[in-house]
């Protein structure tokens, strides 16, 4: 009888430490990130920038009626607009994309008075 009560007692023990641990053992899920509608994009024949909605690319240019804008993403260091990778490239990069100049994250949205022009 008495190692009976032990294994009450150890089970019980067991069964609120695991629940411990599932409650606070375990990371908050961090919360949803918010992506702009609004985005740049690169014309790849003319390079000029334009801003316009979210959509896949290559995106119809209104000003050319053909699929040549694709995305465009700011580095923060070089404080111009580069390229999204092509889909095939980006598999390849676990951090995301990076500057080819500067090896500095690209980002969707630019700080607030960045140049709105293609870096070279």
């Amino acid at each position: 009888m008495k190692n009976l009560g032990w294994t009450v007692f150890a089970a019980a023990l067991l069964g609120v430490g695991w629940w411990g641990w599932q409650w606070w053992g375990q990371p908050a899920p961090s919360p949803p990130v918010e992506r702009p509608a609004e985005i740049a994009y690169i014309c790849t024949e003319t390079g000029e920038l334009s801003r316009g909605p979210r959509q896949e690319t290559p995106a119809l240019n209104p000003r050319l009626g053909r699929a040549t804008l694709v995305q465009a993403l700011y580095c923060d260091r070089c404080r111009g607009w580069h390229r999204m990778p092509p889909a095939e490239a980006r598999s390849q990069m676990p951090g995301g994309p990076v500057c080819q100049k500067t090896r500095a994250p690209l980002v969707e949205t630019a700080p607030e008075g960045a140049p709105f022009e293609v870096a070279r």
